[in-house]
């Protein structure tokens, strides 16, 4: 099973909220909805405008909205923004040796999909 960090859970929580409006939200208004800390919240919704995955818009009509890029993302380039060791499977870390690597069928197609 994979462990999400707070950064990675909470990033998708702010995008779960900005999925079903095409308007720019403001941090108040995502604050309220997903009951982050303030602080937190423009952190991580700061490093997902940095990656192209929110558009942000400053002033009084600002806020956030997704980005062109989430709609190019897969789950393991969102998840990778925020987590150091992304290896889902033995065969990904190239400083391991996976006892069954010369016989396994599976690992091109899950490389090849991540």
């Amino acid at each position: 099973m994979l462990k999400l960090s707070k950064k990675s859970d909470y990033g998708l929580l702010i995008i779960s909220k900005l999925l079903h409006t095409d308007e720019f939200v403001s941090l108040s208004k995502l604050v309220e909805h997903t009951r982050l800390p303030l602080r937190f919240l423009a952190r991580i919704s700061a490093i997902l405008a940095r990656h192209g995955v929110l558009a942000s818009r400053e002033g009084r009509v600002g806020g956030y909205k997704l980005g062109k890029r989430f709609y190019l993302l897969t789950v393991y380039d969102f998840l990778s923004i925020f987590e150091n060791n992304l290896h889902m499977t033995g065969c990904q870390d190239v400083n391991k040796k996976c006892k069954f690597e010369d016989m396994c069928k599976h690992k091109d197609s899950v490389l090849s999909k991540l």
